[in-house]
């Protein structure tokens, strides 16, 4: 009789995109529909940071599943690995701010570049800036801390032992689209599909970039998910979209133009390799298997 943990030794990658979908796809609404009935009446909701009780589970789908991954292969050894290596220092505290910091300059221009003026964006900002931050937390609830471990922190890692940088993250975009249509076909994402996987590839680049450019730093990929994912939230919120001129561009198509420039200057200047140079175990010619959360064997 096949062992799960033999399974999941010899494909961990496989593993890891079916418990995931299972997780998110399967077992949440199960699970949703139980705790109505045993808590008749419950519910919460948080609609600007995508957050409620009927999405919650499906959106730790990748945490969850990575997370058990790892306590299957290495036990509570892993975890306290996961912890070690992801904790903030001085290395880490530009990046935390270049991730934070970005997004709003990507919605800033494309709002700009959509006739929007900059005193206007500027007193959005200024004058609901604590709504600002809860959608940000509520980002990294909903967003950031139910995905990135799995994305970046499980799947990326993996892929990377027998594929390029470029190929891996081409991959990982795939997998991460295809968990997310059934939200977009369901309707409980509002975005249109061609526009979100437009976007999404280009993320995903971004997102690469971040985790390689920051020695593979979770905390710096999850807060820029969560600030990523908030930009239009909140704009969308007090600048209604028929306040818009749209011109000389789109705002919406602007949005994604940038980012597409975005991730084709990473593309370019880093020669396809997206920044992989400065992770930490591409330096050594062999890295110990318990010096990062991304070695796990």
């Amino acid at each position: 009789m096949i062992k799960v943990r033999e399974v999941i030794n010899k494909f961990p990658i496989i593993s890891f995109i079916v418990l995931t979908f299972l997780v998110s796809h399967i077992a949440n609404p199960i699970v949703v529909e139980l705790i109505h009935i045993v808590f008749p009446g419950f519910t919460f909701s948080f609609p600007e940071a995508q957050l409620n009780e009927r999405s919650l589970i499906a959106q730790y789908g990748p945490t969850i599943a990575a997370l058990f991954l790892i306590i299957r292969l290495n036990g509570f050894r892993g975890l306290q690995s996961i912890i070690h290596f992801n904790r903030v220092t001085s290395a880490t505290a530009g990046w935390l701010f270049v991730a934070l910091a970005l997004p709003l300059v990507m919605i800033v221009l494309s709002y700009l570049a959509a006739g929007v003026s900059f005193p206007a964006l500027l007193t959005t900002l200024n004058d609901h800036w604590q709504v600002y931050v809860m959608i940000i937390a509520g980002f990294l609830i909903s967003a950031g801390l139910a995905e990135e471990f799995g994305w970046r922190g499980f799947l990326l890692p993996r892929l990377l032992k027998t594929n390029s940088p470029l190929m891996a993250t081409f991959i990982v975009f795939v997998v991460v689209s295809l968990w997310h249509f059934p939200a977009l076909l369901a309707g409980w994402k509002t975005e249109p599909i061609l526009p979100w996987t437009i976007l999404s590839l280009a993320i995903t680049i971004v997102h690469s970039w971040f985790f390689f450019r920051s020695g593979g730093n979770l905390v710096v990929v999850i807060l820029f998910h969560a600030s990523f994912d908030a930009q239009y939230s909140f704009y969308s919120r007090f600048i209604p979209g028929m306040n818009i001129a749209n011109t000389p561009f789109h705002q919406g198509w602007a949005y994604i133009l940038f980012y597409c420039l975005l991730a084709l200057v990473i593309i370019v200047l880093t020669k396809g390799n997206l920044g992989s140079d400065c992770l930490a175990w591409n330096k050594r010619q062999k890295p110990p298997s318990h010096s990062t959360n991304h070695e796990f064997e």
